[in-house]
C-alpha cells in the first residue's frame, strides 16, 4: 500500500507587534500635535506689517491700503481675505482684486483696473469702460487717447459705478471697439462719437473735425472700409475742402467737397 503524503504549505508566522510600535505611534501623534500647536501659536501672534500692491495705474497704493481698512496689529492669519477684496473693489476703477498672504507678515494685492474706452459727456464729464460701466473723471498719471461720446441726454441720471442702460451709448461703444480693431490709424483719428437720440450717429475726426456720417449698425465693416479710405486719401492728402464723409452705404465711402458740392463715390 502506497504511503499517503499530504503536502501542506507552512503556516506563516502571524505578525507580532511589540510595545515599541505603539510607543512610536504615540510619540508621532504627540509630535504632530506639538507642531500644530506651535504653528497655531505663531500664527496667532503674527501681524500684518506690509502691503504690496500690483497692477495699478489709476488707483494708488495708498488708496488700496485705505480701502482695506486694516486696523493696527491686524492678525496675519485670522483676517478674512474676501472681506479685504470686497473693500478694495468699492473703488469703481477696480474690476477685480485678489489678496494673498506672503509669510511672515506681508499681504500681496493684485488689482485689475477698469480701462476707460471713451469719455462720456452727459452734463458732466465721465469715463466709461467697454462694458458701459460709468467711471469718475479723475486726474491720474495715466493718459488715455480715447474719443468722446457726446449727445447724451444731460437730464438722464448717470450713476458712477453702474452700467449705463442707454442703447445709443452702447452703440457708440461698439463703434469705438470696432475702430480700435480696425487699426491704430483710424482709431487715433477718431475724436468724437456724436449721438442723435436714436438717429444716425455722426463721427468727428481730429483732422479739421471732418464729420463722418456713420449711421447705425455694421460698425466693423464700416470702420474697415473707412480705414482703407483714410490711409489712402486722407493721411497724406489735403482735407480742407472736405465737407463730410458718408459711410452709410454698403462698401462705399462718399465724400462731399465744399467748392463744387459734388459727391464722388470712391
Amino acid at each position: 500500500m502506497a504511503d499517503e503524503r499530504t503536502d501542506s504549505a507552512p503556516e506563516s508566522d502571524a505578525p507580532r507587534y511589540g510595545k515599541r510600535v505603539y510607543v512610536y505611534f504615540a510619540l508621532l501623534v504627540l509630535l504632530t500635535a506639538a507642531v500644530f500647536a506651535v504653528k497655531a501659536r505663531w500664527q496667532s501672534r503674527a501681524y500684518v506689517t506690509q502691503v504690496m500692491v500690483d497692477g495699478m495705474s489709476v488707483v494708488t497704493r495708498d488708496e488700496v491700503v485705505r480701502l482695506m481698512k486694516l486696523a493696527p496689529r491686524t492678525p496675519m492669519y485670522e483676517t478674512d481675505l474676501t472681506v479685504l477684496q470686497r473693500n478694495i473693489m468699492a473703488n469703481t476703477f477696480v474690476r477685480t482684486a485678489v489678496v494673498k498672504r506672503d509669510a511672515p507678515s506681508t499681504l500681496r494685492v493684485t488689482v485689475v483696473e477698469r480701462t476707460p474706452a471713451a469719455l462720456l459727456m452727459a452734463g458732466e464729464l465721465y469715463y466709461i469702460d467697454p462694458e458701459g460701466v460709468v467711471l469718475p473723471y479723475i486726474a491720474s498719471s495715466e493718459t488715455y487717447d480715447i474719443p468722446v461720446i457726446s449727445g447724451v441726454d444731460s437730464s438722464a441720471r448717470i450713476t458712477v459705478g453702474t452700467r449705463i442702460a442707454n442703447p445709443d451709448v452702447h452703440e457708440a461703444l461698439r463703434i469705438v471697439a470696432a475702430a480700435r480693431a480696425a487699426g491704430d490709424g483710424i482709431f487715433h483719428a477718431l475724436s468724437e462719437v456724436r449721438l442723435r437720440r436714436g438717429k444716425d450717429i455722426v463721427l468727428y475726426s481730429f483732422d479739421a473735425g471732418i464729420p463722418i456720417l456713420f449711421g447705425r449698425g455694421d460698425a466693423a465693416r464700416k470702420l474697415v472700409t473707412l480705414d482703407a479710405f483714410w490711409q489712402t486719401f486722407v493721411v497724406n492728402g489735403s482735407t480742407t475742402d472736405i465737407q463730410y464723409i458718408d459711410v452709410r452705404y454698403d462698401g462705399q465711402v462718399v465724400v462731399s467737397r465744399r467748392p463744387s458740392r459734388q459727391e464722388n463715390t470712391l
